[in-house]
């Protein structure tokens, strides 16, 4: 007997839409223990049921007025509430007019009806449904633990960079501020240039390791109080070259993009900056926008050798070396920009107790 092929398929909801043949149908399915078998003989009437109970099978007849190609557009347009179509089985009083093959109906049988034909097309349509639901499941549950795992491992990979461009801090008399600031910044005005979404977070996480290549600089030189002689301010300029060796030995998309910065942040838009003496558009656009941020806000943050300037002085100096230090588009973006700059700066201010990071760290 075919009711031998039955198993979990009698627990799923059957909607039967007929005029003729309900009861029968309905009879059949039941007393085969098929347990939630629903049934109508009027099409919106149905079609309020499967809303009610999404239906995992569909089995109909023509309805009075309503053609095969006709009744399945309805079926295919109503709105399901962002439920599939399920299989249809057509009952097929026409027996020798096959159904036309660019309907929705996925199996028919014949009148008069056969029970035991009925309840084999009625398992194996449901079999075939259910699969495919349980598949859907499946891939949609392999999918979100994918993404889920591509969240972790950004979000890892964007700690390990934070780290780095703390790393820096440590030996400097800079908050770690300063480079979250220095990011915000940078993806604030990649943002006001046109940079998409994606390019300009980028920027977010790779501008906060512009320096350090300071973690290869040597203490005296990195931490004297005043100003530096020829020859350690040669010494200390080697920072942008050491940074850009030491990120660039990594594949990490963020971290090229963060030897890009680190190499470039020095130069100048005249060609007297350093390491390479680059000039204009040689200079890449990531350490173009750096370099400005950079400035104004070294300019306004306060160091033991020196009181912080204000926003105006900052920005007048910003001004005056438009087209000599910096990229005179980025400048006047920048000065644009300037009330959205200013609330970044008070929104990741220095704490007013800590010097530097590594007292703070020290202080715990």
């Amino acid at each position: 007997m075919i009711t031998d092929l039955l198993d979990l398929t009698t627990d799923a909801n059957i909607l039967v839409i007929s005029e003729h043949y309900l009861e029968n149908i309905v009879t059949i399915l039941q007393t085969n223990n098929y347990q939630a078998v629903h049934s109508s003989n009027n099409f919106q009437a149905a079609m309020e049921l499967h809303l009610k109970t999404p239906a995992a099978l569909m089995i109909l007849s023509p309805l009075a007025n309503l053609t095969i190609p006709e009744l399945t557009d309805k079926l295919t347009t109503f709105n399901y509430t962002n439920a599939s179509l399920p299989p249809i089985l057509l009952i097929n009083e026409t027996p020798n007019n096959t159904p036309p093959i660019d309907t929705a109906i996925r199996d028919f049988i014949n009148t008069p009806i056969n029970s035991d034909e009925l309840l084999f097309r009625t398992h194996k349509l449901l079999t075939q449904y259910l699969s495919c639901q349980e598949l859907e499941t499946y891939n949609k549950s392999i999918i979100n633990t994918i993404e889920q795992q591509s969240i972790e491992l950004k979000e890892s990979q964007i700690e390990v960079i934070e780290c780095l461009g703390y790393a820096a801090e440590f030996r400097d008399s800079e908050t770690g501020m300063h480079t979250i600031r220095v990011g915000h910044y940078s993806q604030c005005l990649a943002k006001a240039m046109g940079m998409n979404d994606k390019e300009a977070e980028s920027l977010l996480y790779s501008a906060p390791m512009h320096d350090v290549g300071k973690i290869g600089i040597p203490d005296k030189i990195l931490l004297k109080p005043g100003r530096l002689a020829g020859k350690e301010w040669e010494v200390m300029k080697q920072h942008a070259s050491i940074g850009e060796s030491i990120l660039s030995r990594s594949n990490n998309k963020l971290l090229k993009q963060a030897s890009i910065i680190a190499a470039n942040h020095h130069e100048k838009w005249d060609g007297s900056g350093y390491p390479r003496g680059l000039k204009g558009n040689d200079i890449h656009l990531y350490g173009r926008i750096v370099a400005i941020v950079d400035v104004f806000d070294a300019l306004t943050m306060e160091r033991p050798y020196k009181k912080a300037w204000t926003v105006d002085d900052a920005v007048e100096l910003i001004n005056s070396e438009s087209g000599k230090h910096f990229d005179p588009s980025l400048v006047d973006l920048f000065v644009q920009n300037l009330k959205q700059i200013l609330s970044i700066k008070e929104t990741y201010a220095d704490k007013e107790t800590s010097d530097n990071l590594l007292n703070e760290y020290i202080s715990h």
